[in-house]
């Protein structure tokens, strides 16, 4: 029977993993009216499959089974299910399940701050942050809370507390860099921008791929193509959302010429473009009178 069990385990994960999502939601509710026991394991599979694809009918399901099966005291699995809410954008269940979890730890005071954000709470998001102890509050914490607010158009805000970060001394990460990078890039914020990349070069953050992108993109959305061009000639690797960022950039400011160079370098280095590539391509075609191009 625990050979079973972990067979079934082990299949609903292997499919969640191949993003055959519907799938191990149909092998999960197969393995409950077979009449098999239901592990924390099972649980916590299907309540991560359910909050990926927003499968909120079956995710509630899964939730009465963990109370009905006595795994409320799992902090793992009350995590996934938090999760699972917040990604369905029932806000009010996910701080139900965080009201009345008995224990909390950083990882679920993450996981809630990140569910406000996405439901475009940020000031709850910002309470609750205020309320934890300063010891408490570890770099994926903070990461958490700028990158929400980033992504809710609060950008100046994150900044503030990217600023209250570096003074309380917290060691930022490359998650910290990207979601900086990111919001000074919406902002069009030069002089941050620049400090930012100040920032990248001393912690050494520089040859990470998705950053050096980021900062591409940074300096394209600025208007400094002269920087956004050096930094990309400095990257060590580049990929499709590199070669993208830089044609776009060009694209955006009216050097159509120097886009289509770049597009056409590009495909020279058998890089394979996407439709954002093909779109900055053709937008600075269009605007700069390359029609025949």
């Amino acid at each position: 029977m625990l050979q079973r069990n972990f067979s079934w385990a082990r299949r609903i994960t292997c499919l969640a993993n191949q993003s055959t999502s519907r799938k191990a939601i149909t092998d999960f509710h197969q393995l409950h009216i077979s009449g098999r026991k239901i592990t924390e394991f099972h649980l916590s599979s299907i309540v991560k499959i359910c909050g990926r694809v927003e499968a909120l009918q079956e995710g509630r399901q899964a939730h009465c089974l963990v109370l009905k099966l006595g795994f409320n005291a799992d902090l793992i699995l009350m995590t996934t299910l938090l999760d699972m809410y917040s990604k369905c954008t029932i806000i009010h269940e996910a701080c139900r399940v965080f009201d009345e979890m008995p224990h909390r730890d950083v990882v679920v005071i993450n996981s809630m701050i990140s569910g406000l954000c996405r439901c475009h709470l940020p000031s709850h998001a910002i309470d609750l942050f205020t309320k934890m102890n300063q010891s408490d509050r570890y770099v994926g914490t903070w990461n958490s809370l700028i990158s929400g607010l980033g992504q809710n158009s609060e950008g100046r805000t994150a900044l503030i507390f990217f600023g209250r970060m570096r003074v309380e001394d917290v060691e930022v990460d490359v998650m910290t860099m990207i979601s900086v990078i990111s919001i000074c890039a919406h902002m069009a914020m030069i002089v941050h921008a620049q400090q930012v990349h100040g920032l990248v070069i001393k912690s050494g953050f520089e040859l990470y791929l998705p950053v050096g992108n980021a900062i591409v993109d940074m300096y394209a959305k600025c208007g400094c193509m002269g920087d956004a061009c050096l930094c990309f000639q400095n990257m060590p690797f580049k990929n499709v959302i590199s070669w993208t960022s830089l044609i776009s950039g060009y694209a955006k400011h009216g050097f159509g010429v120097e886009a289509l160079k770049a597009f056409q370098q590009m495909e020279m280095e058998g890089v394979v473009p996407n439709k954002i590539t093909f779109l900055g391509t053709l937008y600075a075609c269009s605007h700069s009178g390359l029609l025949q191009e």
